[in-house]
Order: C-alpha cells, then structure tokens, then sequence
C-alpha cells in the first residue's frame, strides 16, 4: 500500500492551518447521517429478525418504520457517507505527510468497507418495498450492510486512536497489534451508543415532530414507538457517561488538554438534561418534547466532535511545528530559486549604471584613488572572471578589509546592481 503516499504532496503552512476547519466541517457532516444510517439499519434488522416471516406484525411494522425513517435516500448516502471519508483521506495524506503512521491505509480500508456497507444497507432498504422479496435474501443484505459498517469504523477507530498516540506512530510496525488496545475499544463502543441514542431519538422526532401527518396514526402505536424511541435513547444515553470517562482514562498524555477536560465536562451536563428529558418522554408518552430532545443531541454530538479534535490536535501539535517548518523552508527555498530566475533574466543597461555610479558609488569609491573605501583598480580585477560574484557583494556587502569601514548595504534593485557591475568592469578595462 506504499504507493499510496505517492500522491500526496508536502502541505504548506496555510494549508495545514486550513486543515484543522476541513476535518472538523467533514466530521460535522459524517458523523450525524452515519449514525442515524448505523442505528436505524441496527434496530431494524433486530426488529426484522423478531418479526420471522409474518409481514403484518408490529415487529414488522417497526422493522420498516425505523429503515425507512432514518436512513434517508441513496445519494445522501453518497455525498454525505461516502464522500466526506475521501475527502479526510486525501487531507489526513496531507497534515501526515511523510509520516510513520498508516493514517492513509486505514483510511483507504474505511472507505471501501463503508461504502460497500451503504450499498448492503440500501439494498436491505429497498427490499421493503418489494412483494416477493425472500426472507434469508433481505435479512442477509442487512446483517451484510452492518457487518460491513461495524468493520469500517472499528478500523475508524483504530486509525484516530493511533493518531492520538504520536510516541507509538514509529514503533507500530503492524497495525494489527494495535486493533485491541483499550483507547480503540473505547472510542468504538463509545460510537456505536452514542449511534443508538441518537437513532431511538430520531425515530421520535422525524416521526411525531418532523412528518406532521404521521401524528395520525392509531394511538397504541404511536405510545408504542414513542416509548421504544425514547427508551432506546436513554438506555444508551445513560451508557455515554461511562464511555466517556473510558475514553479520557485510556488517552495518551499528548492528547490531554484543558479543553479537552472543559469540553467532557460540557458534553456530561448535556447528557444529564437529554437524560432527564427523555425519562419524561417514555413516562409520559410526550411527542412534543422530541424536538428539543434531538436538538439538545445533535448539539452533544457537536461538542463530542469539537471534544476529539481537540484531542488530536493536542496529540498532533509537535508534528504540526515540524511540518510548518519545513513548509517555510520550501517556500524560501522556492522564492529564492524564483529571485535567481528573475534576476538571470535582467539584462545590464549601462546607462543605469553610470547613474548609479554617479549618485551612490563615486562619494566612496575612484578608479585610481581611494576616498572612504579602496579604489577600484585596486579590487575589480579579480571580479572580470566573475561578475556574479561581484553582484552578490554588492546585494550583501561585508567587511574585507581593515583598513577601510564596512560597505553598507545600498538597497539597489536587481536592475540596478547587474548595470553597476557591467559599468564598473567596463570602465575598469579602459583604464587598463
């Protein structure tokens, strides 16, 4: 997988501070859709499972209810599942560019994993809304479409534990010893419940608060739903605190920060109020508290994201320092090559020079006697052979001889300095 690194290209300063916004902006996109994807495909083929082979059961019914209610149409599968995972693959190549840490390959086995995952899941979708479908023929396309996605982001898993270890990114010659380190079990389970809370809110919110005419539907199934949905939210709700705390235990010491304390902090009081919230949703079968319920939970899933990044730019930041040094070096290295190019296409104007003479030099210098500095017969000799060497004595004077002051630096343009110098040397032959 080694010609993987071959297309990426070092990153420049201002593209590495750019990078920082990009993964949180792809994170803020992917993570809600994949969740509701992941949750509602879950709870689906469960329910799907219960049901067997009796297509008018609540069971059934719930099945569907939860496929079709949380996983939204193919191309939202594409723009918003499959693409921002592309997208962080070619900007993780950049930041972690020359890098020991398989960063990219992890990232190349998500995306195939999640993409044929998708495609299961909408082929599972779709096989509700056909008549002869057979049963070991759906159910295999769901289980196949979560098998697929729980691989995908246990390697996601994975792949951001490792970035949040810089000390281990060099000793990690096979990844696989690092599948079952602690903070990667973690920060998948940690995942995986917070995808199930947020899906039996969802199925709350896009039934009974979003699509207005499904509050019609008979009552016993609506409490029924309504007490599923909410139940699952805080079942798994109330799991979140444990897997946070589990996560921040297991962190590498770089990637600990105040931030990173504050933000946990934050993200535990917004799970005490969803808690509460929904205690009262499944005790009182309120729809209406549905929408600030979800609300309250995707702003959780911001701070959960904002929480990570700090993490891993904490994690990351001694690398970050490198790689900006060695961008400015580029970029200095490539300015002077383009100041050489400029400057070996200006041609000398005698003209020019004679008035440089006139107005900067003749106060200092004569050809046959000296003033402040040596006279020039004296020194130019040795530059007929090498103007170019004379040049750079006047772009950077320095002290040669102690009997004379240092020459200081006239802040002459390339013009200026390549016409001084066919003028002086000119003028030095005719004295000759």
């Amino acid at each position: 997988m080694d010609f993987l690194n071959g297309f990426f290209l070092p990153p420049s300063a201002d593209h590495l501070h750019l990078t920082k916004y990009l993964i949180l902006l792809v994170y803020f996109i992917h993570i809600p859709f994949v969740s509701l994807l992941l949750g509602g495909t879950f709870f689906s083929v469960f329910f799907r499972l219960l049901a067997g082979n009796q297509r008018e059961s609540l069971n059934w019914r719930i099945s569907r209810d939860f496929i079709e209610t949380l996983v939204f149409r193919k191309t939202a599968g594409i723009i918003l599942g499959v693409l921002p995972i592309l997208v962080l693959t070619l900007i993780e190549g950049q930041v972690f560019y020359d890098a020991e840490i398989y960063v990219v390959h992890f990232l190349f086995y998500t995306t195939i994993l999640v993409a044929l995952g998708i495609t299961s899941v909408y082929f599972y979708q779709s096989t509700f809304r056909m008549a002869d479908i057979h049963p070991l023929l759906q159910l295999s396309s769901g289980l196949g479409g979560l098998f697929l996605l729980f691989a995908g982001y246990f390697v996601f898993s994975v792949n951001s534990a490792l970035i949040l270890d810089p000390g281990r990114w060099a000793t990690v010659t096979d990844p696989t010893k690092f599948l079952f380190s602690w903070n990667v079990i973690a920060r998948f389970l940690h995942f995986i419940c917070a995808a199930f809370a947020v899906s039996g809110v969802a199925l709350v919110f896009f039934l009974f608060n979003w699509k207005e005419s499904l509050k019609e539907i008979d009552a016993s199934y609506r409490n029924t739903l309504l007490k599923l949905g909410g139940g699952i939210g805080l079942t798994f709700t109330l799991l979140q605190p444990v897997l946070l705390f589990w996560n921040l235990i297991t962190l590498p010491d770089p990637a600990l920060s105040m931030g990173v304390f504050a933000s946990t902090i934050i993200v535990l009081l917004l799970i005490l109020f969803i808690s509460l919230l929904l205690v009262r949703l499944v005790k009182n079968t309120d729809f209406k508290l549905g929408t600030n319920i979800f609300v309250l939970f995707v702003i959780t899933l911001v701070f959960m994201i904002i929480n990570d990044h700090l993490a891993r730019e904490d994690a990351i930041q001694n690398h970050t320092r490198l790689l900006v040094i060695r961008a400015d070096g580029i970029a200095a290295e490539i300015e002077s090559e383009r100041e050489r190019a400029r400057a070996a296409s200006i041609e000398p104007d005698l003209a020019v020079g004679a008035t440089v003479f006139k107005n900067q030099c003749s106060a200092c210098h004569g050809f046959e006697q000296s003033i402040v500095g040596p006279p020039y017969n004296a020194v130019l000799p040795k530059y007929q052979e090498d103007p170019e060497k004379l040049a750079e004595f006047i772009r950077n004077p320095y002290k040669v001889d102690e009997n004379y002051p240092a020459m200081p630096k006239l802040g002459l343009s390339e013009k200026e300095i390549k016409s001084i110098v066919a003028y002086l040397l000119q003028e030095e032959n005719k004295q000759k």
